[in-house]
């Protein structure tokens, strides 16, 4: 039972703090005096959730941080559950134990370990214990029955049946899911697996008879092969012979190509050599001659530049002269120096004799220098001479050339060498070997070898040769063919026994995982199922049940009703019966009072099934408001009455939210009084 309830700075409430008593609670005021909200503040404090909507609108105004606090007593144990915010966003939410130990300190947490202590989560909770004003009669409505349907689903325990079978849909998922990870296969594939196998089967039977018939057929062409291989073994040996014939004749002729253009070469080095060396020995006959006339003109070119020398001496010598004598000319027969008249002139000083002697030496060296640009002349033409003699002396030893009888050899050789050629020729055109030996005398050995050769080789044929190759080759590529075939149906006798030998097991296993699969959803679509029989089943007994506890309920509340029938009226909705002291009459024709009395007693017999709990609590908000003076004392006895019953062997509580004050005044239950202040509701024990 919940034992009290602390609320500070939430919604309309500063602090209050109310206890509550086995029985009957009384919560009176006028609207908007804070009733409602103590059972937002236990909702909010058992699981942080209300009916109000965003965290934010639950502070009272003006407060930045709120709390509420619900103690409650199950199975013999003190709990409080304290849920903390503030507008910053921090917060807590804790559930300590009657030692006052924290349990649980985290939102989900304590929502859970809240909902494993009493039995109930929230929605169910707010289904089963909490009747909202206004939403007594809806659930009575002919145009709700839809409502009272899912309330009687949540009653039974539908969702547990939705849980359940969507926990084996989702455990034959993950199991189907399972054996494809570890097989590749799920229970669906049990037919095409089994095809597989049978399949690989037929393989390996097909594929061992093609074997065999192959490996028939291999033996004839081995032996075959083996026929042509002798017989191509003795062709090859003269096969090979017929080779080294052709080798050496091949050989010959090119010697023969070799000497041909030895000769040749031989031809044009020495034609090169006499061509070099025959005009050289004409140049160098003149050696001493030119070597005597280039040192004559070398010795007149030095006098020449001795003679011209003196002259250039001598004509520096006038010229000082000159000067003088132009300084110390007369004036009017008069020595500028002395002004004498009668004076013996000096020749030598005088500028006349100066000039003509100037003039015989300039002569003299014009002439000087014509005869030195001839002797140079003359010496350049004798250096060339000289040059090309010691060029005519230098290839004369490059060629190792000392007289005119080598130059004849060479005359003889190319003589030689011409006649030589020219047999080659006339051999090779002829095709006689014979006659090469004389004149190329080595190849004499190699030719008794080829008259050997061709002894040997007279009979062989070459195209029986090539076509008994052929036929060898055709029957090794047919052989090939067949040991690729046998080896391909090898494989595939391989690959197919493989497959049956890793899923003949598979098979067993997806076979047995299929029975169980099957079971399985046997059990989900017959009983775990909202249209199994058994949910069926349990959905009447639910509507009976409920039917019953209702009327006993309607009993206390002392109606002209005496019995209620709930029947399900197509697939979602409910139609409610009401048995009356005048007969059988629908809802919608009962008055608004005993329309409340109906839907009261439905919902305490819905309740009376579903708080399985150690909470048990109901929760009625304005439920006399639209009930006579008369019907609210009869509501009022059968409160109290129902009260004693329930409690006779558990603790049962029953919170009533009502303006209606005077009705309470002799019942055995406590009442609060609430009041609107300008610091918050106030509550008063009456």
């Amino acid at each position: 039972m919940i034992t009290s309830v602390e609320i500070f700075n939430f919604l309309s409430h500063k602090k209050n703090e109310i206890p509550f008593d086995n029985g009957v609670t009384v919560f009176i005021g006028e609207n908007g005096a804070g009733k409602s909200s103590v059972i937002d503040a236990i909702t909010f404090s058992l699981f942080g959730k209300t009916t109000r909507g965003a965290q934010d609108t639950l502070f009272k105004d003006g407060e930045s941080q709120a709390y509420t606090k619900t103690k409650f007593h199950i199975n013999g144990k003190d709990f409080q559950v304290l849920k903390q915010i503030q507008k910053n966003g921090n917060g807590k939410h804790e559930i300590f134990d009657e030692s006052g130990t924290i349990i649980a300190k985290s939102a989900t947490e304590v929502a859970k370990e809240v909902s494993n202590r009493i039995g109930l989560d929230y929605d169910t909770l707010k289904i089963a214990s909490i009747v909202p004003q206004g939403e007594l009669t809806d659930i009575i409505q002919s145009d709700k029955g839809i409502k009272l349907r899912g309330l009687i689903d949540k009653v039974m325990g539908a969702e547990k049946f939705l849980e359940i079978e969507d926990r084996l849909k989702k455990g034959i998922k993950e199991f189907r899911q399972h054996l494809d990870d570890e097989y590749g296969y799920t229970d669906k594939d049990v037919i095409k697996l089994d095809n597989e196998i049978n399949n690989s089967k037929k393989i390996v039977s097909n594929s061992n008879e093609r074997k065999i018939e192959l490996q028939e057929k291999q033996i004839v062409i081995k032996k075959k092969k083996i026929e042509f291989e002798k017989k191509l073994e003795e062709l090859k040996i003269i096969e090979s012979k017929k080779t080294l014939l052709d080798e050496k004749e091949n050989s010959i002729w090119n010697t023969v190509k070799r000497e041909i253009l030895r000769l040749s070469q031989e031809s044009e080095e020495k034609t090169r050599r006499k061509e070099k060396c025959e005009p050289c020995l004409e140049i160098i006959k003149d050696k001493t001659k030119t070597d005597d006339l280039l040192n004559l003109v070398k010795r007149k070119k030095i006098e020449f530049e001795n003679e011209i020398t003196e002259l250039e001496t001598s004509l520096g010598f006038f010229k000082n002269r000159r000067e003088i004598a132009e300084k110390i000319e007369f004036t009017d027969g008069e020595c500028p120096i002395c002004h004498s008249k009668d004076i013996d002139l000096d020749p030598n000083y005088q500028i006349n004799h100066i000039k003509e002697e100037l003039q015989k030496i300039d002569g003299k060296k014009l002439e000087l220098k014509n005869k030195l640009m001839k002797i140079s002349e003359e010496m350049l033409d004798h250096e060339r001479k000289n040059n090309e003699i010691v060029k005519a002396e230098n290839t004369l030893e490059n060629f190792a050339v000392k007289n005119e009888e080598q130059i004849a050899n060479w005359n003889n050789d190319l003589i030689s060498y011409k006649k030589k050629q020219e047999e080659l020729v006339e051999f090779s055109e002829a095709e006689n070997i014979t006659g090469l030996v004389e004149v190329i005398p080595d190849i004499k050995h190699e030719l008794l070898q080829i008259e050997d050769l061709q002894k040997e080789v007279m009979n062989y044929n070459p195209n029986e040769f090539q076509e008994l190759k052929n036929k060898f080759n055709l029957t090794s590529d047919e052989l090939e063919q067949i040991n690729q075939q046998i080896g391909q149906e090898k494989n595939k006798i391989d690959s197919a026994e493989d497959v049956i030998d890793k899923k003949t097991p598979i098979l067993k296993e997806i076979t047995l995982a299929k029975g169980y699969i099957v079971e399985l959803e046997e059990i989900q679509s017959s009983i775990f199922s909202t249209k199994s029989e058994t949910f069926t089943g349990l959905r009447y007994f639910t509507i009976n049940r409920i039917s019953e506890n209702a009327s006993q309920y309607l009993e206390k509340l002392k109606t002209k009703i005496h019995h209620v029938k709930l029947q399900q009226e197509g697939s979602n909705s409910i139609k409610i019966e009401c048995d009356t002291v005048s007969g059988s009459r629908p809802i919608k024709n009962l008055s608004g009072g005993e329309q409340v009395c109906v839907a009261l007693a439905i919902r305490l017999g819905m309740a009376e099934m579903m708080i399985k709990s150690p909470l048990k609590m109901i929760v009625l908000d304005e439920p006399t408001a639209a009930l006579d003076p008369k019907h609210r004392e009869y509501f009022v006895d059968a409160i109290q009455q129902l009260t004693k019953h329930l409690s006779e062997n558990q603790n049962f509580q029953f919170i009533i939210i009502t303006h209606n004050e005077d009705i309470w005044d002799a019942a055995s239950a406590t009442v609060y009084k609430f009041e609107s202040s300008t610091n918050g509701t106030i509550v008063n024990l009456l």
